[in-house]
């Protein structure tokens, strides 16, 4: 098992306007804050208007933990196992003090957009095992 630090660690949450008003908590009242600016924080969560026009609703956390256990189809994200999509979706792009790394995250009703920030000092030994979790996840789709 090897364990990792991510810089920041973000889920990506995307909505049609009409079902935000119905699916998300104080709804109404922040696509009135969204149709003002653009952008707003709020509880905890960033929403803004996407370049498609639908709504996103981010969620980042900083300085979170990340374990990759040998021949496992999943990680451990804060200790709580999570399957990356990373057949479907699996770009890494260097960036000054990190490299971002983005796919999805399977969750119990969706799959999520994600963002993993790794340090670059870990970067290129993370990425390698994420490769690996790739390829093992490749193995059983061609079961």
């Amino acid at each position: 098992m090897s364990k990792y630090k991510l810089d920041y660690f973000s889920k990506y949450y995307f909505y049609e306007e009409d079902d935000f008003v119905n699916q998300v908590e104080d709804g109404k009242y922040i696509l009135e804050q969204i149709k003002t600016s653009n952008r707003f924080d709020y509880k905890g969560h960033s929403y803004k208007y996407t370049k498609f026009g639908n709504i996103s609703q981010s969620d980042t956390k900083r300085d979170v933990n990340m374990e990759i256990v040998a021949d496992s189809v999943n990680v451990i994200i804060d200790n709580e196992e999570c399957h990356l999509d990373l057949i479907y979706k699996f770009e890494t792009k260097v960036l000054e003090d990190h490299v971002r790394v983005t796919t999805r995250i399977s969750e119990k009703n969706d799959d999520i957009s994600c963002l993993l920030y790794i340090n670059n000092n870990e970067a290129k030994e993370c990425i390698k095992e994420l490769e690996g979790v790739k390829k093992l996840q490749e193995s059983y789709l061609k079961m």
